[in-house]
């Protein structure tokens, strides 16, 4: 019989895991962490993990999930203790992480989520709830007030008994109880969005303006919104992991997360009040984010979506099957030089270094990445990752081909069936939409781009109107349908 990691079993754990360095009874709940996931348990939580572990037990987090249920459920029979594997091609390492209280399901209990935000005890909010939490339009600025969810949230919260589902419901219903207290309050994004703390405050006062203009102002001069960036690369978990990690722990971890050695956290120092010292534990504040998280979402997430639909398209299941692949690998350091040309200086970094090591890194086969996986949601992310980029060049005057080409395999790939035939499904919040013209105009490569890109919302009005570079998008499409996406990218490197 399996015996689960938890707090009666620390005595149990081999000797070569790195344990709690702290009492995970001791301590309060300061954070609060909405959309608890792999990313999160890898990434914040460690951090705090660390900042616990010098003694400053304040900073315990509870944690909440606003739709399953299944993370609580693994977590919980473990006391939320769980594992951080550490995995190169060289080493290996593994550590516990007690820095989550508890486990909150949203669906379930909405008013105890309410309840724990408004806690004048909880002096800092963070957010992993992905691009498409934040129930943004099409231009990715302001609140989408036809959203369903948005429109049942903003009925909830006039009730006597709410019960939001969203993110920005949850903190509305939230600031509610806290301004009869004064309590000020401090939401941290790290989702993959730049400016995602300021995106966070548009979608947030839109959400209380609709609702009450006096909230609105209050949320305004008493909760800040800091910006951040996040880097780490968490893959999804497989039931061989979870076998494999229980043969060096000695005891079964059902919530194990793993991870590559590498982790960065740059938040912009824009705290309402007490904020925890995550500076102290290899985090860095800063007055401005925008030159770091323009460096990681143009150089890192751009290239990792253009391994993840080329390399798919090309057969790999993995990431890094994708990048040493030669093509692929030559094909993402012509994608780097083009786009290390819209980065501005970095204190600190050398951005050539720096795009080297994200090859290194991707090249990890210890932490195998789906290209599926990351695939999913183009329509969210496509946008701040490659096209921004791709503006900042036509502006220039400068037309990014590695870019569209990129584009054009999101097009080919969003048919929804590749080169063999096989059909299988796309992941994206407007996949019906953008799967339906991806199939019905595929013999219509203008036609196809035009509208895959207007229904998407990536680009901008500008660049919608480029047409030299649109039609570079599809003379890249026509080549993938008629000569296929291994042959177009050779082509490509070899003019």
């Amino acid at each position: 019989m399996e015996q689960l990691l938890s707090l009666s079993t620390l005595d149990k754990l081999n000797p070569n895991v790195k344990g709690l360095a702290y009492d995970k009874n001791a301590g309060s709940v300061g954070i609060v962490h909405i959309g608890i996931g792999a990313f999160h348990r890898a990434h914040q939580a460690v951090f705090t993990n660390d900042l616990i572990a010098l003694g400053d037990n304040q900073w315990k987090i509870t944690a909440v999930s606003l739709r399953s249920a299944n993370v609580r459920n693994l977590m919980q029979p473990q006391d939320s203790v769980y594992s951080v594997v550490e995995r190169s091609d060289e080493q290996v390492s593994v550590s516990l992480v007690g820095a989550i209280q508890d486990v909150l399901v949203a669906p379930e209990s909405p008013q105890q989520v309410v309840d724990v935000i408004a806690s004048s005890q909880t002096k800092v909010v963070t957010l992993t709830v992905t691009e498409k939490g934040y129930c943004r339009d099409k231009s990715g600025l302001h609140l989408d007030l036809n959203n369903p969810d948005i429109q049942a949230d903003l009925t909830s919260l006039t009730s006597a008994k709410s019960s939001p589902k969203t993110m920005p419901g949850f903190i509305v219903a939230a600031c509610q109880k806290r301004q009869s207290t004064g309590d000020k309050l401090t939401v941290v994004s790290c989702d993959n969005l730049p400016s995602n703390g300021s995106v966070t405050k548009a979608v947030v006062l839109e959400f209380a303006a609709a609702l009450d203009g006096q909230l609105a102002s209050w949320i305004e001069n008493n909760v800040s919104f800091c910006n951040s960036m996040v880097d780490r690369i968490v893959p999804a978990v497989s039931g061989q992991d979870v076998s494999d990690v229980a043969n060096v722990l000695g005891l079964t971890d059902k919530s194990v997360v793993i991870t590559e050695p590498f982790k960065q956290w740059v938040i912009e120092d824009n705290f309402a009040s007490d904020k925890p010292q995550w500076d102290k534990v290899g985090a860095l504040f800063v007055k401005d984010v925008t030159v770091y998280e323009d460096m990681k979402l143009r150089l890192l997430n751009g290239a990792h979506s253009t391994l993840a639909y080329i390399g798919f398209l090309m057969g790999y299941e993995y990431i890094h099957q994708a990048v040493t692949d030669k093509t692929c690998l030559a094909f993402v350091k012509a994608l780097h030089a083009d786009v290390l040309k819209t980065v501005e200086d970095v204190p600190g970094i050398d951005l050539e270094e720096y795009a080297s090591t994200i090859i290194a890194r991707f090249s990890n086969s210890k932490v195998p990445y789906k290209t599926t996986q990351v695939a999913t949601d183009g329509s969210q992310k496509l946008a701040q990752r490659l096209i921004s980029p791709a503006e900042i060049l036509s502006k220039q005057g400068i037309i990014s081909r590695p870019i569209a080409l990129v584009v054009a395999s999101w097009c080919r790939f969003l048919e929804s069936v590749d080169e063999q035939g096989n059909a299988y499904t796309v992941s994206d919040p407007l996949a019906d939409e953008l799967v339906g013209i991806a199939q019905h105009n595929k013999a219509d490569e203008i036609t196809q781009v035009k509208l895959i890109l207007e229904e998407s919302g990536i680009c901008s009005d500008a660049m919608l109107q480029d047409s030299n570079f649109i039609d570079q998008v599809r003379v890249f499409l026509k080549s993938i349908h008629d000569k296929g996406i291994g042959n177009t990218v050779k082509q490509f490197l070899a003019q």
